[in-house]
């Protein structure tokens, strides 16, 4: 690999030979491993950076959080602090926490009231059965004790798997299982959501001490943030936090961009001839990019990436490589842009499919519709979008960005330097004018985006 402004020259693998070996592999009945979990594994979700923001709510509408339809609780009715923590049984960030958020009772005693409200996200399946299993364990007594149960075992919570959890706490199951097949539970559920998202709550975990709403709270922090809330403080610093009214966060303090890592540092990252890419293959700059349709923070650096190809033309090469965080269902938009780039048509149906990330979730009919917008021979289409050529093409992205430690998505490698996270375009920029020997500022801090912020990304 050239270093500074020299051209990047990947090794590339031949192309019959990367499909070959991979559609072997397949045929054996191998499966590449993943390197990280998806939100529901024990390493999954998203993940930020820089100070994270807090919000007041209105004082009633945090009442209902606390009382309405008698969640489950630990501590009294009367203690000083209130914690409300909106969770999801299938969110990695959600079984990280959970353990330093039992622990405030032990803490604080009488000081601290715990409530727990169910926030199953759409994105996982199971999570709202999951959650109403728990509440049906509360009503025999046993509701934090199951809980704890379903995050020790977040990557078995079948139907079959809920009630073995029931016998492992001695519940009478043929109560349990009537509360299951009934739906006994569903309605609290969707009361908690209800309630949640009149908060402004999108997300898991999301935290509310005494009126203040934290997102995705260092689990180290807990203890203090309560302590915080007995003396009558803020529970962080507003000016840190950056903090917002009316349910709207504040805008993040922005960040540095990282150091440019040395040349000894750089990932010699493959690229295949079927890898569509934008920019010439002479240009000096080549940007990799892994990342997955079904991430939001892979739809938030789109913008970047295009300000990048304005602002420095022929000078950068942009190469597109798939990363799969959201398991399974996360691969058929992969495999359907994978498809129209055998017509020329990555970009149209990539755009599209990002600018309707919420809706890739209906599925095949879906990516089809957006297909068709997009131009594309709908017969070649399906027919490709069904092969075994496509399905080892998208199976040996994976592979290539577990071989170079891509560890979420996006994930980013300028002329193999790996930079994590939807960073901001001044980051972008900086890196690439120092590899190409630019004395100026192409893309200054001006020009990012009002939320700032150092990144941010889906996986560990």
């Amino acid at each position: 690999m050239a270093q500074g402004a020299g051209k990047y020259e990947p090794k590339a693998v031949p192309l019959s030979g990367a499909i070959i070996a991979v559609l072997i592999a397949l045929a054996a009945g191998f499966v590449f491993g993943r390197v990280i979990a998806g939100p529901g594994g024990r390493k999954g979700g998203p993940r930020s950076a820089g100070p994270v923001p807090v919000v007041k709510v209105d004082a009633d509408k945090f009442q209902k959080a606390v009382r309405d339809g008698n969640p489950p609780r630990k501590g009294p009715d009367g203690a000083p602090v209130k914690v409300v923590l909106f969770t999801d049984f299938k969110c990695g960030f959600c079984k990280r926490i959970a353990p330093a958020f039992e622990r405030l009772a032990q803490q604080f005693g009488d000081k601290v009231q715990l409530v727990y409200r169910a926030f199953p996200l759409d994105m996982h399946p199971g999570a709202d059965l999951a959650a109403e299993a728990a509440l049906a364990a509360g009503a025999q007594g046993k509701f934090w004790e199951y809980h704890d149960l379903l995050f020790d075992k977040m990557d078995r919570q079948e139907r079959a798997d809920l009630e073995a959890y029931a016998r492992q706490l001695g519940l009478d199951i043929d109560r349990f299982r009537k509360a299951l097949d009934e739906r006994t539970y569903r309605s609290e559920v969707e009361l908690a959501r209800s309630i949640g998202r009149s908060l402004g709550v999108t997300g898991t975990p999301t935290l509310l001490i005494n009126g203040q709403m934290v997102v995705g709270p260092n689990p180290a922090q807990l203890a203090d943030m309560v302590q915080r809330a007995l003396e009558g403080k803020p529970i962080v610093d507003a000016a840190a936090a950056g903090a917002g009214e009316g349910g709207a966060p504040g805008p993040r303090a922005p960040q540095p961009p990282p150091p440019l890592p040395p040349a000894s540092a750089a990932k010699d990252v493959k690229i295949e001839a079927w890898n569509p890419t934008e920019g010439p293959a002479t240009a000096p700059v080549t940007i990799v990019s892994f990342c997955e349709y079904l991430c939001p923070f892979c739809e938030r650096v789109q913008p970047t990436l295009r300000l990048i190809r304005e602002k420095f033309g022929d000078k950068v090469r942009i190469v597109y490589r798939n990363l799969i965080i959201h398991g399974e269902r996360a691969e058929l938009p992969a495999l359907a842009a994978l498809a129209a780039a055998r017509q020329g048509k990555f970009k149209a149906l990539h755009d599209l499919m990002f600018q309707h990330r919420g809706e890739l979730s209906q599925g095949r009919s879906k990516i089809e519709e957006l297909a068709q917008q997009a131009g594309l021979d709908m017969g070649r289409f399906r027919t490709d979008l069904d092969s075994p050529e496509i399905r080892a093409q998208l199976e040996a992205d994976k592979a290539e960005g577990a071989r170079v430690g891509a560890s979420g998505t996006p994930s980013s490698f300028l002329n193999g330097r790996y930079m994590s996270g939807a960073r901001p375009p001044s980051h972008f920029g900086k890196w690439i004018d120092e590899l190409l020997g630019n004395p100026t500022t192409t893309i200054p801090a001006s020009m990012d985006p009002q939320q700032g912020g150092g990144g941010g990304g889906c996986g560990s």
